[in-house]
């Protein structure tokens, strides 16, 4: 079975459009087979979402890490208006977010790759839902490419049943600060600064 990390070119292609409420505002997202969260908001980036929006004053250069089909960098743009980065090693997944930017009248840049790299440099804030089912080799390697083009506030979600306090550790561990600031069925929302 594929998994939404995948460039599984054998899948079916069957198109669906994703309606969601955040904040008083509406957003509709074009989505498909071989992408995370294919048929709604995933519960975990709502929270995600949620938590960043309150927490967080307007930064001025912004880092969606695993944007899937793009609901952080919609989202975010259509509060914020800054600088919007999206990254994805999906490449269905980025061929939608460039849609879905343009569909919701957003400008950000969208970069097919896997991970960072040097090229991308400095931001003020990252938004990730990291991608557990890579395992955690990729996802604590993806954890310090944040701290390494971090230059303000890391947000993570994951769920405790999925090593939350773990992921705490190990930023507390390479140096960071750490708080969680949102607890919400099963999932927190981590904020990291690391000085």
């Amino acid at each position: 079975m594929s998994q939404y990390f995948e460039n599984d070119l054998k899948l079916k292609d069957e198109p669906n459009v994703i309606h969601f409420e955040l904040m008083n505002k509406n957003y509709v997202l074009q989505s498909n087979t071989g992408v995370f969260s294919k048929d709604k908001l995933d519960m975990g980036t709502r929270i995600l979402l949620e938590t960043v929006l309150k927490e967080e004053k307007k930064p001025n250069r912004v880092l969606d890490l695993g944007c899937g089909i793009g609901p952080v960098g919609v989202v975010l743009y259509q509060n914020w208006k800054s600088d919007i980065v999206m990254i994805d090693v999906n490449e269905k997944a980025i061929s939608l977010s460039k849609e879905n930017i343009e569909r919701n009248h957003c400008k950000a840049t969208v970069k097919c790759q896997n991970g960072l790299v040097e090229e991308d440099g400095l931001f003020d804030c990252i938004v990730f839902n990291p991608p557990i089912r890579t395992g955690k080799t990729i996802m604590y390697s993806l954890f310090d490419q944040c701290i390494e083009h971090l230059d303000g506030n890391l947000y993570i979600v994951i769920r405790k049943q999925h090593g939350a306090q773990s992921a705490m550790n190990h930023f507390v561990e390479k140096g960071c600060n750490v708080q969680r600031i949102a607890r919400e069925k099963g999932y927190w929302v981590l904020k990291i600064y690391c000085q």
